[in-house]
């Protein structure tokens, strides 16, 4: 199965946008429908645009938008992103498009209405956060309502979670702008949900999407108060053995980061970088701007689906365009593994025999030899390079990734 994955476009449109005295604001994105520049070494959109039509990406079955389409609530911005995307999803055989709400998707400055924060995403042309499908007819309706829902197809499970869902309400709403949450009622609904769905087919992969991130990311520079609240509560519940496997997607901070929040059986999260933000108000940020392609092998029915697979990664350069033959610090590299469950230590005793004969190996050569290397996380192969050095085993590292292992002489 394969994905497609982007967060946090902040479009925006900058004949809306003016001070007072008619100069321009800072462009909180590279996207900027009312520009007459527009092109695809300048507008990130355009240019994944182009990446589609000439099959530059491998036609994914789901293209995920992990929120914020939109900056500060741009209501023919959030419009036109979405029609762009849904169009493109349209060209592609058998690919599902889902969106998320993200906070600067609600309209709580009330741009489009005077009560309702949430009522411009309601009326989008195609329907959002996904498009109208006759055979799953309840879908928006319950996410609007529930502030999630389950989607079945026939190789995975979307569980869709609306963590704005409390944007704009409450006796501390003000509050309630500055953080995502799922509230306990609807973590035990999730939960049920989740327990009849899921052992009736163990074999689809589950996939969790929502906006907001789970982890503070506070530094010295820059105190984190947006977490989302419930999220320790959420990573409990798809950490149950019996509950499968589980990816998280999500944006919010446009931190790009892959890591495992628990145990053997935690969730793999994917913390997303922005697709086409600026660093403007956001100056600690150290990630690029990226998109990501997500490649996992389907499990027999009957079987229980893993958690495991490739990521490749592409990186945004003003003047440039996408490309994915260089990794950039700050985010994922051009490509990274993830899933793998092991103690790294016993993985470097079994590649040490596997090389110890030959005294080299390419890496191409070692994932041949031993599959579950492609798997690691790039937190994961940093282990695994120091543990290898106790075997006398040195990795050759180009571009942020590992090229070859050679034993010392």
């Amino acid at each position: 199965m394969k994905l497609v994955v982007l967060s946090d476009l902040h479009a925006f449109c900058s004949d809306s946008r003016k001070r007072p005295d008619g100069s321009p604001v800072i462009p909180p994105s590279y996207i900027d429908f009312s520009s007459p520049h527009r092109n695809r070494t300048q507008d990130p959109l355009i240019d994944f645009e182009q990446l589609i039509h000439h099959k530059h990406i491998d036609f994914p079955d789901i293209f995920i938008v992990a929120g914020d389409l939109g900056d500060k609530a741009d209501p023919l911005a959030i419009q036109n992103v979405w029609r762009t995307l849904t169009t493109i999803a349209a060209t592609i055989p058998s690919t599902d498009i889902y969106g998320s709400v993200g906070n600067h998707d609600i309209d709580t400055r009330h741009k489009s209405n005077k009560f309702d924060p949430k009522g411009f995403l309601r009326t989008l042309d195609p329907g959002f956060p996904f498009v109208f499908d006759p055979t799953k007819t309840n879908t928006i309706l319950e996410y609007w309502a529930n502030n999630f829902t389950i989607i079945e197809s026939t190789n995975y499970r979307l569980l869709s979670i609306n963590s704005c869902a409390f944007h704009g309400y409450g006796p501390e709403g003000e509050e309630e702008l500055n953080h995502g949450r799922i509230s306990d009622i609807t973590l035990n609904e999730i939960e049920i949900a989740l327990s009849k769905a899921v052992p009736s087919a163990p074999h689809k992969h589950n996939i969790c999407l929502f906006h907001h991130h789970i982890r503070p990311i506070s530094t010295d520079f820059f105190d984190d108060s947006s977490t989302m609240k419930g999220s320790e509560k959420l990573v409990q519940i798809l950490s149950k053995h019996e509950l499968g496997d589980w990816l998280i997607i999500h944006g919010h901070r446009h931190r790009s980061e892959l890591f495992c929040p628990g145990g053997n059986t935690a969730p793999i999260v994917l913390s997303c970088a922005s697709f086409a933000a600026t660093r403007a108000n956001d100056e600690h940020n150290p990630s690029p701007n990226q998109f990501y392609e997500i490649s996992m092998d389907d499990a027999a029915i009957g079987t229980r689906a893993r958690t495991l697979g490739i990521i490749k990664t592409w990186s945004w350069a003003p003047g440039i365009g996408w490309q994915s033959r260089q990794s950039i610090p700050g985010g994922l590299p051009i490509q990274t593994g993830f899933g793998f469950r092991g103690h790294i230590p016993d993985l470097a005793e079994e590649i040490a025999r596997v090389i110890t004969p030959v005294a080299r190996l390419s890496w191409c050569e070692l994932r041949r030899a031993i599959p579950k290397v492609s798997s690691l996380m790039p937190i994961d192969r940093d282990a695994l390079i120091s543990s290898l050095q106790a075997h006398d085993i040195i990795a050759s590292i180009a571009n942020d990734e590992i090229k070859e292992l050679v034993v010392k002489k």
